[in-house]
């Protein structure tokens, strides 16, 4: 489950970089790229696939549902502006404000990855038995 869970996380980071690489390269023309929106739907897919990786036994961490809820969402929204700019595109009715608005969606989403746990840990009771350190199991918290 480890190699998996490994092998879904490096892919993951791949479609994060496949949006951010197809939003550089959309913003000269002004009409959104295939490669983000692909990079949008793998970011989405493999977000899935690690969920399930880590429900069925992939990390000894347990899941933070509201976080992978969030990440949800935004991602589907990410998605979504994505197709509807992209179909827009295709019938002549381009609208590039969406693909600026999937990308800074796109930056939300890595900043809630990455800060939620340290927003989290902050705010965690310290324990008055060691001394005002972190408490010796904060797991539950998640």
């Amino acid at each position: 489950m480890v190699v998996t869970f490994t092998v879904l996380g490096l892919a993951h980071w791949a479609g994060l970089a496949c949006i951010v690489l197809g939003y550089v390269l959309s913003i000269s023309r002004g009409v959104i790229g295939t490669v983000m929106v692909w990079g949008a739907r793998i970011q989405l897919l493999l977000g899935l696939a690690l969920v399930a990786t880590v429900e069925m036994g992939g990390s000894a961490e347990p899941l933070n549902n509201a976080w992978v809820g969030v990440k949800l969402v935004v991602a589907l929204a990410v998605v979504a502006l994505c197709e509807i700019a992209r179909g827009k595109a295709a019938r002549g009715q381009n609208n590039p404000i969406l693909m600026h608005i999937a990308a800074g969606l796109t930056v939300v989403n890595v900043l809630v990855a990455t800060l939620w746990n340290r927003v989290r840990d902050a705010q965690a009771p310290r324990s008055r038995l060691s001394g005002g350190g972190r408490a010796a199991d904060t797991r539950c918290l998640r």
